[in-house]
């Protein structure tokens, strides 16, 4: 996976908890400790170490800690990967442009492999399709980063998941209403 998602990972567990935690949850998660760079590739492996581990210790499940966390990663994404996107755009303007978007980061980032993602908008609102090849779902990581985007373009705007791969779809499927 891509190292920013890594590295994010790492900056929301310290933000909200702490170093201290941080540090308990790698060791619990038997992963070595190392810095991320955000322009390298790590093992999917240990975000599911971490993501497992930090759901043994929050009160939350794994689902709502995905999608808090792609709450918080989507800013990042988006500055990450800001040359691929008009400075110009609204959220309508980048829904519409979401899959050469997606295409272009595909590109330029030719050593990850990036989920499916496709996006249709019919009038007031978009239905984004996500389908990943990797063992875990990250279902809740991608409702996170699609409401992070709303977020970061300062919009009216609600994301509902209308289907899932963990309840038999052959992907998820989220529902953008703008407002």
């Amino acid at each position: 996976m891509h190292g920013i998602v890594h590295k994010s990972l790492k900056e929301y567990v310290i933000e909200r908890t702490g170093d201290d935690i941080w540090d308990t949850v790698i060791e619990r998660s038997a992963i070595e400790p190392k810095l991320y760079l955000p322009v390298s590739y790590y093992d999917d492996g240990e975000i599911d170490a971490v993501l497992e581990t930090l759901t043994g210790i929050a009160t939350q499940n794994r689902q709502a800690i995905e999608r808090d966390f792609g709450r918080s990663l989507a800013p990042r994404l988006l500055s990450t990967f800001s040359a691929h996107l008009r400075r110009d755009w609204d959220l309508t303007e980048l829904l519409d442009s979401f899959e050469d978007v997606y295409e272009d980061v595909d590109v330029a980032t030719e050593e990850a492999t990036l989920p499916e993602l496709t996006c249709t908008r019919n009038g007031d609102y978009a239905v984004v399709s996500y389908e990943t090849h990797r063992n875990q779902q990250y279902c809740g990581l991608a409702h996170g980063i699609l409401e992070g985007i709303i977020s970061a373009y300062d919009t009216e705007a609600t994301v509902t998941k209308t289907a899932c791969v963990d309840h038999g779809a052959d992907a998820c499927r989220f529902r953008i209403d703008l407002e």
